[in-house]
């Protein structure tokens, strides 16, 4: 079995030893290094070899976890960063997913709620805490018509499971069609909105103010 690399960063030292503690426990993880702050994952970046997943804290001293995103979106394009974080503001919740993040998770998540929105992202989707989502949508005021972007009802529905951070198959299963159907609307959602990932396409919805 392939083991998904992790490192963590966050300032809480209590937190990043339970977090750590938590993913080495799942076989299909291991999580060996961790980190207090961006600059300190940037040094170990430069020279070891890269993770294939971060999580990262937002509230870090000297520079933010919404800078270091921006700098990992540069630095290292394919690596994937998901956000566990207690911020649920709106404004927090899309500065992070326009800055690259591929998921957004709440520290109030349970355990298996974090290994799941880990694995989900490991595997090619995006993972964003449906309190999230609730918030971000019940805050929108303003709505503007799908004719912006020119998308479907299908593909208004499928956005839609995106933003109450659905996987795939789950979407499937909700609107009665195949896994295939499914991807390929999501590839048409990406050409539309004019972005390269799940995350970037539920962000552009919100930012949009078309959910």
């Amino acid at each position: 079995m392939i083991k998904m690399d992790i490192w963590i960063v966050e300032d809480d030292a209590g937190y990043r030893r339970t977090l750590q503690r938590l993913l080495n426990r799942k076989e299909q993880m291991s999580c060996d290094r961790v980190f207090s702050s961006c600059p300190a994952l940037f040094d170990a970046l430069a020279t070891e070899a890269h993770p294939d997943l971060v999580l990262m804290d937002l509230g870090l001293p000297g520079m933010s976890g919404v800078e270091g995103i921006q700098k990992l979106s540069k630095l290292a394009p394919d690596l994937a960063v998901v956000v566990l974080t207690v911020f649920s503001e709106k404004e927090k919740v899309l500065e992070a997913l326009d800055a690259g993040a591929a998921g957004y998770l709440l520290k109030s998540a349970t355990p298996q709620e974090i290994v799941q929105g880990v694995q989900q992202v490991f595997e090619g989707g995006a993972a964003l805490s449906p309190m999230v989502a609730r918030t971000v949508i019940n805050e929108m005021q303003k709505s503007i018509p799908t004719e912006q972007f020119n998308l479907s009802d299908r593909e208004m529905d499928v956005l839609t499971q995106l933003a109450e951070g659905l996987a795939l198959k789950q979407i499937a299963d909700e609107l009665g069609v195949s896994y295939f159907t499914v991807n390929f609307h999501v590839k048409n959602l990406y050409r539309k909105l004019h972005v390269q990932s799940q995350s970037g396409a539920v962000a552009k919805a919100f930012r949009s103010g078309i959910l």
